[in-house]
C-alpha cells in the first residue's frame, strides 16, 4: 500500500452542509475541496485514522466500538440536523494497534467503546 497524505480536515461549523445559508453558497468550496479529496489520493485507503479536537481526554483515547453512532456536541440547530447518520465502522483490531504504538512510544493512551464519531 502506498504512503498515504496526512490531512487537516476542519468540518465547518456544525451541520454547515445539512443546513440553508445566507449567501446560500456559503459552505460550497468546501464541500467541494471534501467531494474532490478522494481523488487526490494515490490509493484508496484502508482505514482513517480521525483526531477530533472534540474528545478532550487526560489520554490518547482510541475509539473501539465496531458500530459507533455520531456524537453531536452542538446545539440550537434544527431538529433534521440531529438525525444525521453515518454507519461507517469502526475498527477494533486497528485502533488496539494505535493505542499499543502510543503507548510503546511512551505516551498515555486509552480506550472507550462508548463514544461515537465526531459529527464532523
Amino acid at each position: 500500500m502506498a504512503r498515504q497524505p496526512t490531512f487537516f480536515i476542519p468540518h465547518g461549523g456544525g451541520p454547515c452542509f445539512f443546513m440553508d445559508w445566507n449567501p446560500p453558497d456559503e459552505w460550497d468550496r468546501h464541500r467541494q475541496f471534501l467531494k474532490d479529496l478522494p481523488g487526490t489520493l494515490p490509493e484508496r485507503p484502508r482505514a482513517l485514522l480521525v483526531i477530533s479536537g472534540h474528545w478532550k481526554e487526560p489520554a490518547f483515547t482510541m475509539q473501539t466500538n465496531p458500530a459507533p453512532p455520531l456524537l453531536f456536541d452542538y446545539g440550537g440547530f434544527p431538529p433534521h440536523t440531529y438525525e444525521l447518520t453515518w454507519p461507517a465502522p469502526g475498527d477494533p483490531a486497528l485502533a488496539e494497534r494505535v493505542h499499543d504504538l502510543i503507548r510503546a512510544a511512551g505516551l498515555p493512551a486509552a480506550k472507550d467503546a462508548e463514544r461515537g464519531f465526531d459529527h464532523g
